[in-house]
């Protein structure tokens, strides 16, 4: 797969439950880059207590992080986040175990 870098952040409230998450699994950075501008957009609700941040590094490689920000943009600017809902099913599936 090779070297994948990329952002994250995650959003929690007081009792540290999961508000808003986005790790750019959906838009990773491959290989050796120019310099270039990266940003993750979420939604901080009322009862966020908690913003985390960092880098990730896949594999063996370096990131460099300059110029880091922490803005407030209009509510026409989509998010990033990354949905974590379940989705149940109406019942079991597979019960014989073929697949």
């Amino acid at each position: 797969m090779g070297v994948v870098r990329g952002l994250w952040m995650r959003v929690d409230s007081a009792s540290e439950d999961m508000l808003q998450f986005d790790n750019m699994s959906d838009r990773p950075i491959f290989g050796t880059n120019s310099w270039n501008q990266y940003s993750i957009v979420l939604d901080v609700p009322a009862n966020s207590a908690i913003i985390s941040f960092g880098i990730l590094l896949t594999g063996k490689g370096e990131v460099w992080l300059d110029g880091l920000s922490i803005e407030v943009v209009d509510n026409d600017t989509p998010t990033t986040h990354i949905s974590f809902e379940n989705h149940l099913l109406e019942g079991p599936t597979n019960l014989s175990f073929e697949e």
